[in-house]
Parts: structure tokens; sequence; C-alpha cells
């Protein structure tokens, strides 16, 4: 049973985007950093080095390209979430979120001497966007989310002989977040769209973290990597505001017992009006770390390899104050697990102008427990499935198109709130198409 304070349980419904988001790896994080690689599920990204967008996934090797490097891409995803109601008590319409992101990568890397390179990469590794209507049944857990993580990540990639190389990197990242919910003006006892009040959060802070990787390339024909990227600590800051609805004001609707007893709009209208204003929460992001392997197969086949392992046990519960009274706007309940992620791919490359890449994945969710799970991201496990090419225009130009389609397990949610008695019950059929494309120059 997920329970939360009365009446402002749409608050730790809206705080689930910040810790629950997502469009196509588990949860929040988001793996389309380079369409090259979307093209073989994001194996070998540690190990096999093709363009500039290495800065991301292994900076260490950002010395294997020859001259100064530039690599401009763009990532459409396509999310569709349908929630099948079965028993929810809400009065509410069923719901659907379809909603469309794009994920922008930029890299580049200049060689300042025989062994060292330098990369300067722009990315946004986590983030969401998903809006439901105000009339949904789950409405009192969330109606719209826009979750934004701006990462500029510069490293420096060290030759260090005898096959191996050591990169290092610095990350500012800035946060934003606004969050939208309904709530309920009769506490339950007659919940209907057309009476209920509405809340907003947003907040924003940034952050410095740090990345070190390894790469080692014992032969032409085997490359391995290995990478741990940060997480970042964020004190968000900002603000709750909430409209009330005619039925959320003193004197106004059901009464809960014997006159002098408050009205369900007397306390609607008291409990909201405390919890208005500044709010602060702090939360911390995972750190990742992962392997990958590259072996030639032949002169033309490549095999790619890819475990990597997602530190979300860091994120346990999240609080959201009220900065001016200390009061508890809400208590978010998240038990998330650490979860690892397995890719194979192939990369096939025929002797002319074309490579082309195929590769599938398993990707573990960090929380499935119906009575834990959130619209917001409707989150479980999934397999991808990947295909996409490289073409070279000339020798210093290439293009790549990657494609993934992204297949969800159904995510059941049971989500009661024991003040208001809401019970929010149903299934979730979600699946996520990618389509990604990137320039190469080479200077």
């Amino acid at each position: 049973m997920n329970v939360k304070q009365p009446l402002i349980y749409t608050l730790s419904g809206s705080l689930a985007l910040i810790l629950s988001t997502n469009t196509s790896a588990t949860s929040f994080q988001i793996l389309e950093q380079s369409p090259a690689y979307l093209g073989q599920a994001f194996s070998g990204t540690a190990s096999y080095v093709s363009d500039a967008s290495s800065i991301f996934f292994n900076p260490a090797a950002i010395g294997e390209l020859e001259g100064s490097h530039l690599t401009v891409a763009g990532n459409a995803i396509f999310t569709r979430a349908k929630f099948n109601d079965q028993n929810s008590n809400t009065n509410g319409a069923p719901g659907k979120t379809d909603e469309t992101g794009f994920v922008p990568n930029l890299y580049w890397t200049y060689p300042v001497a025989e062994r060292l390179t330098f990369g300067l990469g722009v990315n946004a590794p986590f983030g969401l966007s998903s809006k439901y209507r105000d009339d949904w049944a789950g409405r009192y857990l969330a109606t719209y989310s826009n979750l934004e993580l701006i990462n500029v990540n510069a490293v420096a990639a060290l030759d260090l002989g005898d096959y191996w190389a050591l990169g290092i990197g610095l990350n500012y990242q800035r946060l934003d977040v606004t969050l939208e919910s309904r709530v309920d003006s009769t506490l339950g006892i007659n919940p209907q769209p057309a009476t209920d009040s509405s809340a907003r959060i947003k907040g924003d802070d940034d952050d410095l973290v740090a990345d070190l990787s390894l790469y080692f390339k014992p032969s032409s024909y085997t490359r391995l990597g290995l990478v741990w990227r940060q997480g970042g600590e964020f004190d968000l800051s900002g603000d709750a505001k909430f409209s009330l609805n005619a039925l959320c004001s003193p004197g106004a609707g059901y009464p809960t017992g014997v006159p002098p007893a408050p009205t369900t709009g007397t306390i609607c209208a008291a409990m909201l009006n405390a919890r208005a204003g500044d709010a602060k929460t702090s939360i911390a992001l995972p750190d990742t770390l992962t392997f990958s392997i590259s072996q030639a197969l032949s002169e033309r086949w490549w095999l790619h390899v890819d475990v990597a392992r997602t530190e979300w046990s860091s994120l346990q519960s999240v609080n959201i104050i009220n900065t001016g009274n200390n009061l508890t706007i809400s208590e978010l309940e998240l038990k998330y697990k650490d979860t690892i992620r397995y890719a194979v791919g192939l990369s096939y490359h025929p002797g002319f102008a074309w490579t082309w890449r195929f590769g599938v994945a398993a990707d573990e969710a960090p929380q499935t427990n119906p009575e834990l799970l959130n619209p917001r991201i409707p989150d479980q496990d999934r397999i991808w499935f990947s295909t996409g090419f490289n073409y070279e225009l000339s020798k210093n130009v290439s293009i790549d198109v990657g494609y993934a389609y992204i297949k969800v397990d159904k995510s059941r949610i049971e989500n009661t709130e024991l003040q208001t008695g809401h019970y929010v019950e149903g299934e979730f059929d979600a699946s996520v198409n990618i389509l990604g494309v990137q320039g190469n120059w080479r200077f």
C-alpha cells in the first residue's frame, strides 16, 4: 500500500518525475547520446570508437580519432503509454500519454599533443516529458511532467603507452523540473474532475560531477573499455503553487462532523495554503559503471558487448519541505534497487562507404512493485531491438542513422491513499520508438 500525506499526496506523485523519469532507458536515464551507438543497441560503447561521441561513452578513447572531430546529432523519442483502468474509484476518464521528446548531442575533440587530446560535449543524460488529461483516473498522481538536465562535459584523454589510455572529465549539470497534478477538493468524499483543485511544483539546481575512464587496445582486433560516471547531487529549490476550486475554500464542501466541525473546503484550503510557497528537496542521481568489449570476427564483422551497472539504490525516499514553515509537503517512498543492462551488437563494413549496425539489449527497471510505481513513468523491464548505418560522404564527412524499438513489459499500478480513500489500479501498456541522425566532420 502506497500511503502518502493527506491531500498533498499529489505532490509526491509530482516528485516521482524527478526520480522516475524515462524515455528510453529504465527510470529517467536517457542513453540517446549517439545515433551511431543507437544502431547497435548501445553495445560496445566504451570499446568501439568511431566518432566524437566517445566524449560521453569513453573519454579515454578519443585519442584514437585522427585530427579534430565534430559530431552534431539529434534523437527523436516517441513514447506511448496507455492506462487500462481496472478498479479505480476516482471517477476519471481513461488515460494515456503520447509524447515526443528531442535529445540533442554535440561533441568536439582536439589533439593538443602527441599523447593528449581534449574534448567537449553537450548532451542531456536525464529527462522526461509527459502529459495526461486533467480528468483521467490517475490525475491526483500526475497530469504534466517536464524534466530537463543539461550536461556540459569537458574531458582529457592521455595515451599511457603499452596499449592503455586514461580519461578524466568534469561535468557541469543543470536540472530544471516542472510538475503538475490535480487535488481532490472534497477529500475523497466525491472526487470529480469539475471540482478538483490543481498543484504545480517548479525547482532547479546545478552541480559539478566527474567521470573516469580506461581504454585498452591489446591488438587491432580487440578493444576494451571501462567508464565510471558520477551521479549529481541536487538541492532543488523552487516553489509549490495551488489553484483552489470553489469547493476548496472556507465553509464550502461537505461536513466532516457536527458543527462546528470544519467542512472539507475549510480543511482543503488550510492544508494547501499552509504548504504553498517556497519548497526544497535533495536528491542524489545514480553513479554508473560500464564495461565494454569489441572483438573483430573477421575483416568486415565486429562483435560488441556492454554490461552497465546503474546504482539506483542511492534513491530510497525523498522529502519535499516548505522552506518557510518546515512543513513536510510530501514524503516519497522509492526503494529503488541497482540495475544491470546487457547489450550485444554487430557492425558490418562491406568494404566501401557503408557500415551497418545491429543490436539487442535487456534493461532492468529499478522498481516494479505495483504499490510504488507512479504514472509519470510507467516503468518496467524492457528489451531493445536496434539497427542503423554509417555512410561516408567523403574522406572527412559522414552521417549516422540509428533506430530502436523498445518493448516495455506491462507495468501494474495499485496506488492507495488512506486519508482520502483514493485508489488507482490498472496496467500500463507502453512502448518506445527512437530515431537518431548525426553528422560527423574531421578537420
